[in-house]
C-alpha cells in the first residue's frame, strides 16, 4: 500500500503502510531476523551466498559471552495490532510481534543484504534458462528444530506448510504462492522438490520467505478462522512465545532459552558476523504497549515509560533526545521514498522533456537542509541508498547518493536561491533532453549515466515556445511574465481550460510539504506553467491517484521496498498501469503514472530482472532499469527519511546501527542483538 509519510513540524515520518506487491515474502523474511539476497545456484549449510550489497561501520563489538541474558524491553505502538492470525494479519503492528514467534527458510542478513541458510540448510534450482522455463528449486531442512510447545519440528512440517498455502492461497501471501506449482519430496539426494511455474529471480525471498507452520496445529483448519490463541498458540519455530495478547492495550512476547539457542542463533554465519551477535536474542521478554496515537507514544518515551517505539523520532524531540540522559537515537536507512508521480496519459505531462523541467525547479535544498533540518537525504532513484545492493552506483563503481550521475535534475538555482528561469526554459525551447549521455544540460554539466542506458527519448516530443501570458489563472501571478506553449498552444488550451493541478495533503497536516510545494509551484509559475494546488485528504487521494488515475501530480511515497529492487516491477511495468482505453480503469494498480504505456518504458529491462534466476543478471538489469526510469522521470523522487530510532541505552545496548528501518523491517536483526548493559 502507499504511504503518505505525513510530513508535520513534528514528524518525520507518518504513518507506514508496508509494500506487499513486490511478494509478502520479502517483508516476512527480513522480520524473521536478518535481511538480503545473493546467488540464487547451489549454497552450502552455514555459508553466505554471493551477495551485491552494502557494508556499513562495525558498530557492535559485544562478544556474545559478554551480553547478559535476561532483561523486558518494551515497545510503544501508536496503533493496536490487527491479529495473531499470521496468514490473516495485514498490520505493520500485528506483524512486530508475530515474526518473532515464526521463522522462513532462508534469512536474510541486514548489512550486506545475503540470503543466508536458516530453517533451510541448502539449495539449488534447475532449468530456468529462459524466461519460459518451469523451475525445480531442491532443498534440504534442517534437523534438531522443536516448535515453541516443545513438539520436534519435522520434515513433514515443510511439506504440510507449503500444500497448505498452494491449496488455500491466503491474499497475504499470494504474490509468493502464485508461482509454486508443486511440493513434494526429492526423488533424489534433496529433501524436496519446489515445483515453480515461472522463474522467480527473488525466490529465496519470496517463496523460502514464508512462515512455516506446524501441521499438529493448522491442519484441518479454515486459516480465515482459526484462532491460534485459542488453541495454545500461536505455535512457531522462532524463539517468542506469545504469553500476553490483549490487542487494546499490551502484547508480550517471551523468549525460549531451551530450545532455540543452540540451533538457527548458533549457526556459524552469525558467530563469524561482524556486527550482529550469535546467541540471541539475550532478552526475557519483549513488551508491546498500545497507546492510540503517536503523540501519546512518544511522550510515554520521553518520560521513561518504554525503552523504545514504533518508526523514527519525532524531527521536533530529536533534540531533546540528544540532551535527555540514557537515550539515544539510532540511525538507519528508509526501508522507501517520498516521491512526486506525473500522470504520463495526459498531454504535455507525457514528455520527459518537461517532466525534468520541471524537476529540476524543485527547491532541494530548501527542503532537506531548511525544512527539514537535513534528516532526510535528497532524493534521486526509486531504489533506497540503503538497499544499494541494485543502485546504479554500487553496481557499476560510483558513490552512493553523490554521485554526479545522480544529480541530473538537482535544483537550477541563483546564489540568493532564486531559480534560473531562462536557462531552464532554453532547455526547452532547444529540445533538449538529458538521455543519458554526457554533456551540459541547464547550465549543468552530466558526466552521462553510470550503465550506459539512455532515456526512451533523446529530444523533446513536444516544440515548446514562450509568450505573453494568456491563462487568466496566471495573470493574477506578478511572478510569471511569459507563458509557456505546447506546440503552440497553452497547457489549460490542451487540458479543457483548466491548469495543471497538483494534490497536496491538507497544509494543517503537513506544513513542511505545503511550503515546499508551495516554493515549487511558485517557480513552475514564474517559468510560464500554469498549476495550482488543491489540498486532498489521504483517503481520497488514493482513490484518485490508484484507482480513478484522475490526476495531474501527486505526492506519495512507499515503504519496504526491498533489497533487490523487486518493487520496481510493480511500480513502473506497463502491465501494472491501467490502460484506460480498454474500460478497465477500476482496478487499483500501483503503477498509477501509466509509465510503459506513455512516456517511456522500461519493460524489457524490468522484465528480465524479474525472470533471470542469475544473481548478477538481476542486479544489472535491475540497476539499469533504476537508472532509466530515473532519466524517463514519471517519479520526482523527494528524499528518502533519515531513521533516528529512539532507544534506551542506560540499561540496554548491542543495537545495530546503519541499516534499513530498524525499528519495523529489520526489528529481527536488532532484537536479537539488544541485551542488558554491564
Amino acid at each position: 500500500m502507499p504511504d503518505r509519510r505525513n510530513r508535520s513540524d513534528d514528524t518525520a515520518k507518518g504513518r507506514r503502510n508496508f509494500l506487499k506487491a513486490s511478494g509478502a515474502g520479502a517483508v516476512a523474511l527480513s522480520l524473521a531476523g536478518c535481511s538480503g539476497g545473493g546467488n540464487q545456484d547451489t549454497t552450502t549449510s552455514d555459508e553466505t551466498t554471493s551477495g551485491d550489497g552494502t557494508t556499513t561501520e562495525d558498530v557492535n563489538t559485544v562478544e556474545e559471552g559478554n551480553a547478559e541474558r535476561g532483561g523486558t524491553f518494551t515497545y510503544g505502538l501508536p496503533e493496536k495490532p490487527d491479529t495473531p492470525n499470521v496468514l490473516m494479519s495485514s498490520s505493520v503492528y500485528g506483524a512486530l510481534p508475530l515474526w518473532r514467534i515464526y521463522e522462513t527458510g532462508a534469512t536474510l542478513e541486514p548489512v550486506n543484504f545475503e540470503v543466508k541458510p536458516w530453517v533451510f540448510t541448502d539449495w539449488k534450482v534447475e532449468n530456468a534458462d529462459s524466461a519460459d522455463s518451469k523451475p525445480d528449486v531442491y532443498f534440504n531442512v534442517r534437523e534438531g528444530l522443536k516448535w515453541n510447545d516443545g513438539e520436534d519440528f519435522t520434515k513433514e512440517d515443510v511439506k504440510f506448510t507449503y500444500q497448505y498455502l498452494i491449496d488455500n492461497e491466503p491474499g497475504q501471501y499470494a504474490s509468493a504462492i502464485g508461482p509454486m506449482e508443486s511440493i513434494s519430496e526429492a526423488s533424489n539426494d534433496w529433501d524436496f522438490h519446489l515445483k515453480l511455474t515461472q522463474p522467480v529471480s527473488t525466490f529465496e525471498l519470496d517463496q523460502f520467505g514464508l512462515p512455516l507452520l506446524p501441521k499438529h496445529k493448522w491442519e484441518g483448519k479454515n486459516y480465515k478462522q482459526y484462532e491460534p490463541t485459542k488453541n495454545d498458540g500461536p505455535v512457531g519455530l522462532g524463539p517468542g512465545r506469545l504469553t500476553k495478547y490483549q490487542p487494546d492495550t499490551a502484547i508480550q512476547i517471551t523468549f525460549d532459552h531451551d530450545n532455540y539457542y543452540d540451533t538457527l542463533s548458533q549457526l556459524q554465519w552469525r558467530k563469524d558476523h561482524k556486527q550482529i551477535l550469535a546467541g540471541g536474542p539475550f532478552l526475557e521478554k519483549l513488551n508491546f504497549k498500545v497507546y492510540g496515537s503517536q503523540t501519546a507514544m512518544t511522550q510515554a518515551f520521553m518520560q521513561g515509560d518504554i525503552d523504545t517505539h514504533y518508526g523514527s523520532m519525532k524531527t521536533s524531540k530529536i533534540p531533546d533526545v540528544k540532551k535527555a540522559e540514557g537515550k539515544s537515537l539510532v540511525k538507519g536507512y528508509d526501508s522507501g521514498f517520498s516521491y512526486f508521480g506525473f500522470n504520463l496519459r495526459r498531454k504535455p505531462l507525457d514528455d520527459v522533456a518537461l517532466r525534468q523541467a520541471m524537476s529540476m525547479l524543485f527547491d532541494d535544498y530548501y527542503w532537506v537542509e531548511q525544512l527539514m533540518g537535513g534528516y532526510v537525504i535528497e532524493g534521486d532513484y526509486a531504489q533506497s541508498p540503503g538497499y544499494a545492493g541494485v543502485r546504479p552506483e554500487k553496481v557499476f563503481g560510483g558513490e552512493l547518493s553523490t554521485d554526479p550521475a545522480t544529480e541530473a535534475f538537482s535544483y537550477r538555482g541563483n546564489d540568493d536561491g532564486t531559480p534560473k528561469i531562462e536557462t531552464i526554459r532554453k532547455f526547452l525551447t532547444d529540445g533538449s533532453v538529458i538521455d543519458g549521455s554526457q554533456g551540459t544540460f541547464a547550465g549543468k554539466d552530466f558526466p552521462g549515466t553510470l550503465s550506459g542506458v539512455k532515456a526512451s527519448q533523446s529530444e523533446a516530443k513536444h516544440e515548446y515556445s514562450f509568450g505573453p501570458v494568456k491563462t487568466s489563472f496566471l495573470k493574477n501571478k506578478e511572478h510569471a511574465d511569459k507563458e509557456l506553449r505546447v506546440n503552440g498552444k497553452t497547457i489549460p488550451e490542451i487540458m479543457d481550460g483548466d491548469p495543471l493541478v497538483m494534490f497536496i495533503d491538507p497544509p494543517k497536516d503537513t506544513p513542511k510539504e505545503a511550503k515546499a510545494i508551495k516554493r515549487w509551484t511558485k517557480h513552475l509559475q514564474t517559468l510560464g506553467i500554469p498549476i495550482k494546488t488543491q489540498a486532498v485528504d489521504f483517503n481520497t487521494m488514493v482513490a484518485k491517484v490508484y484507482v480513478e488515475e484522475d490526476f495531474d501530480i501527486y505526492p506519495m511515497g512507499w515503504g519496504g521496498t526491498g533489497p533487490f529492487g523487486s518493487s520496481l516491477y510493480a511500480f513502473f511495468h506497463s502491465s501494472q498501469a491501467d490502460d484506460l482505453s480498454d474500460g478497465n480503469e477500476d482496478s487499483q494498480l500501483y503503477n498509477s503514472p501509466g509509465y510503459g504505456l506513455h512516456g517511456g518504458s522500461s519493460d524489457e529491462l524490468l522484465s528480465t530482472a524479474r525472470t533471470t534466476m542469475d544473481p548478477k543478471e538481476r542486479n544489472t538489469a535491475t540497476a539499469k532499469a533504476i537508472e532509466k526510469i530515473y532519466l524517463d522521470c514519471p517519479y520526482m523522487l523527494m528524499d528518502y527519511s533519515k531513521q533516528r530510532w529512539p532507544v534506551n541505552s542506560s540499561k540496554f545496548a548491542g543495537f545495530v546501527e546503519n541499516i534499513v528501518d530498524p525499528a519495523y523491517a529489520y526489528f529481527g536483526t536488532e532484537i536479537n542483538n539488544i541485551h542488558l548493559k554491564q
